[in-house]
């Protein structure tokens, strides 16, 4: 299920909001998601004991929580936002060095080049059919900074 919001002029001027919940377009990834939770719990609580079996649910579903809850995104006129269910990601557009797309998102990296910390860094906005407003929006904002 994607929502996706258009406003104009709210705190810092929401430019684009939309919602991306990946287990509800992939429903087989999110049964096998569920089943490999469930067997790693059965099985640590078979070694370890109960607490053991709460501590690796929490992990797991902890781990896959951009998979399994929908995903908020949010372009304004300061940042770029991801909000999952745990965290929060936020880049301020100054901080933002350089971007580049691929087939199901756009990158916003604080590096100048590129890196093996690049996944540990800058914000990831994913497409939710809006390719084109997210792009437009990146660029427009980018060449407002420069």
């Amino acid at each position: 299920m994607t929502q996706i919001h258009t406003k104009a002029s709210s705190q810092s001027d929401v430019i684009l909001r939309w919602t991306v919940h990946l287990a509800a377009q992939q429903l087989s990834k999110l049964v096998f998601s569920i089943v490999m939770i469930a067997f790693a719990s059965v099985t640590a609580h078979w070694v370890i004991g109960p607490l053991g079996s709460v501590a690796v649910a929490i992990a797991l579903v902890g781990s896959l929580a951009e998979f399994l809850f929908p995903v908020t995104y949010e372009i304004t006129s300061d940042s770029a936002v991801c909000r999952t269910l745990f965290k929060q990601t936020e880049i301020s557009w100054h901080n933002v060095r350089r971007y580049y797309l691929d087939n199901s998102g756009i990158k916003l990296s604080p590096l100048d080049r590129p890196s093996r910390l690049e996944a540990f860094r800058g914000v990831y906005l994913r497409f939710a059919g809006n390719d084109r407003q997210v792009i437009e929006a990146v660029r427009a904002i980018r060449k407002s900074q420069c």
